[in-house]
């Protein structure tokens, strides 16, 4: 069964509370400077476009494509 739009948007949105979570401890960043390198990706761009699917993986599996956008500008 397909999720609906507004299950969809749930799941976006929990998985960018974990990749929150993860920048902070991993980067040592504030909330804020989190906020910024997450929102600011293109990672969370393709988190949001329901037709990626990222939004269904785990929060480790696209953190991996986060972490490479960080160190190289780019996503894997």
């Amino acid at each position: 069964m397909k999720p609906d739009k507004q299950q969809i948007e749930f799941m976006q949105e929990d998985l960018c509370v974990e990749l929150l979570e993860i920048l902070m401890q991993d980067q040592h960043c504030s909330m804020q400077q989190a906020l910024d390198l997450l929102y600011n990706s293109e990672t969370f761009l393709q988190v949001r476009n329901p037709s990626t699917g990222l939004y269904y993986q785990s929060a480790g599996y696209v953190y991996d494509y986060l972490q490479h956008e960080l160190q190289y500008g780019t996503l894997a």
